[in-house]
């Protein structure tokens, strides 16, 4: 049985590739991020450890000591981790901080995988076990966009691609083509619902991935917990870029979105759509 490692951050999406890898016949050791992965995967993974951001040395340590040759990044981690102050990081946190040519996703996780590749273990596309969940071009729910919500759709597809392209957010809110929200630090649901109180009800979300995306880090992921948002926010479109965003429990997400009324919608991130 070959070993996975996964370095959990926040949200459904670690679960879903443990659950998917076990599936697959691979043993799953995680590293669940302290105050931010679920505690649900203590009942999915072969065997679990607790560790904040800064242990980089003891991450290490434990997937050599199970013999971890391949791993995978999955979940919400934000770099508010630095703004906190690096008090609490070991040296190899320090030393992949300053091996960083900056402080861009690809940049930091692109050092800790250099890391960990010394130590043996390479990290893989995070979609590896998920190809399924990857949605083809074409409207998902029973509604399709309206005219409107097509001219919003298109007008935000490009802001939310340059946004994603400067390691700002991947997602921004447009209603009749005026931008309601854009996502920082947040995260895409708390900018859908920012966006719900400054007068979007019926608005479009946009999500895309980052023109150059490295599929090992930050993969655009949409789940039942943004559709939550969604509500929360009073939108009524969701657009992700097909092929480029994982739709984690897609049948279960696209009916609850029926039974809303809610269009869900993929599209290409240039070119003709099916309006």
């Amino acid at each position: 049985m070959p070993n996975l490692g996964l370095i959990a951050g926040g949200g459904d999406f670690p679960l879903t590739v443990a659950r998917c890898a076990k599936e697959r016949g691979w043993a799953v050791y995680a590293v669940g991020l302290a105050d931010a992965a679920s505690p649900q995967l203590t009942d999915v993974a072969d065997q679990i450890t607790w560790l904040s951001v800064g242990q980089v040395g003891e991450l290490c340590r434990f997937f050599k000591s199970h013999h971890v040759s391949q791993a995978i990044l999955a979940g919400k981690i934000t770099k508010e981790v630095l703004l906190r102050g690096a008090s609490a990081f070991d040296a190899d946190a320090l030393a992949i901080l300053a091996a960083a040519p900056d402080r861009s996703v690809d940049g930091l996780l692109g050092a800790l995988a250099a890391r960990l590749a010394r130590e043996g273990t390479a990290v893989i596309d995070s979609t590896t076990f998920l190809k399924e969940w990857l949605p083809s071009a074409g409207v998902l729910t029973r509604r399709p966009p309206t005219q409107e919500e097509w001219e919003d759709i298109r007008f935000g597809r490009t802001l939310a691609r340059t946004l994603a392209g400067c390691d700002a957010g991947q997602t921004v809110v447009v209603k009749r083509r005026v931008v309601l929200a854009v996502e920082a630090l947040e995260g895409t649901d708390a900018a859908i619902r920012r966006a719900g109180t400054l007068g979007g009800e019926g608005a479009v979300v946009v999500k895309m991935a980052r023109p150059q995306q490295d599929w090992r880090f930050d993969v655009p992921v949409v789940g039942l917990r943004t559709l939550e948002a969604l509500i929360a926010g009073r939108a009524a479109c969701l657009a992700v870029e097909a092929g480029r965003t994982l739709l984690l429990e897609q049948p279960t997400l696209v009916a609850r979105a029926d039974a809303l009324g809610l269009v869900i919608v993929a599209v290409e991130p240039e070119g003709r759509d099916a309006s």
